[in-house]
């Protein structure tokens, strides 16, 4: 295993800055150190203190023949062994990339009765990029073995290591948004049946000029944003249903696409341990195995000549 080393604890943020400086006046470069450090220890420099949001380490290295192996059906793997001490509730994020081969990651608990497998699912085109999040349940040192997603793979790897916390990282959040959209999340385990209320009739007409015909529509009282009303869709006799709900509605596109990028973050800081699906100007999605959302924009024709055309910004949770 080859390795270079960099590590930092900063501030909580999620962003990252390159800042261009001039060159000064060569001089003679001072002898380089090596350190000779475990390389189990790489991603471990930096553990969560007392007065820090966050807490990073950042590691170069890559999977030779000298590496560990692993053989499964046959097949044989190269991995890199690292420590990683975590505690109860503390958030784990990874970022692990290469450029040659498909990317892998397990995670063992303390006990080593628990593993987590995340990994690169593309297919490979010259660069593979995973990122994991992870919720420690215990106290301990976990053990995180890098590794390849196909066989026998050599080559430089990269991962990147921040350790945060719940209210670290949702500080910034818009509590109520959050507040109702946790409320969201814990009703649709029970099929939104706490929130469902009185069922909305419609006339024969209203039924063929409606895209939703042949489904049933229930008021609700749960807003995800204050002010905008949402329904309840239900189909195959009520043993699926949907929460609908128009944010925000304008002619001006620019205003619409505005809301849509404050509202995708909060989003995917409230969904951070789900997998995302699609992230675009106009479209936001993602999804658990049991629940999927949606943020997008739609663009509504306009019914006369001398109107704008009206952009709503549709939230939908199934």
């Amino acid at each position: 295993m080859k390795t270079k080393l960099l590590f930092i604890l900063l501030p909580l943020t999620f962003c990252f800055n390159t800042f261009a400086q001039k060159k000064k006046p060569a001089k003679k470069a001072p002898a380089v150190k090596v350190s000779k450090i475990d390389s189990t220890e790489l991603l471990n420099k930096n553990v969560l203190k007392a007065g820090l949001q966050q807490a990073k380490d950042f590691v170069e290295a890559s999977l030779t023949q000298k590496d560990l192996t692993a053989n499964q059906n046959g097949e044989k793997r190269y991995y890199d062994s690292y420590k990683l001490l975590l505690h109860a509730g503390e958030e784990l994020f990874l970022e692990h990339s290469s450029a040659n081969f498909r990317v892998m990651l397990s995670l063992k608990t303390p006990a080593k009765d628990k593993q987590e497998l995340s990994y690169d699912s593309q297919p490979f085109q010259g660069n593979s990029i995973n990122k994991f999040h992870y919720v420690a349940p215990v106290t301990g040192t976990y053990t995180l073995l890098a590794t390849s997603m196909d066989a026998g793979q050599l080559g430089k790897y990269k991962i990147a290591k921040t350790i945060t916390t719940a209210s670290a990282i949702e500080s910034g959040l818009d509590q109520t948004f959050a507040n109702q959209f946790k409320a969201l999340e814990k009703s649709k385990k029970e099929n939104f049946k706490n929130i469902t209320g009185e069922k909305i009739k419609k006339d024969k007409k209203e039924e063929k000029k409606d895209k939703t015909a042949g489904l049933e529509s229930f008021k609700t009282n749960l807003e995800l944003v204050s002010g905008k009303p949402s329904l309840i869709f239900k189909d195959n006799n009520g043993q699926t249903a949907n929460y609908k709900s128009i944010l925000f509605e304008s002619e001006n596109e620019e205003e619409v696409k505005a809301n849509f990028e404050q509202l995708k973050k909060q989003l995917q800081v409230l969904t951070r341990n789900w997998t995302e699906q699609s992230n675009t100007d106009t479209n936001y999605s993602s999804s658990t195995d049991t629940d999927f959302i949606t943020l997008k924009i739609n663009s509504i024709p306009p019914v006369k000549k001398k109107q704008k055309p009206l952009f709503q910004l549709e939230f939908v949770y199934n």
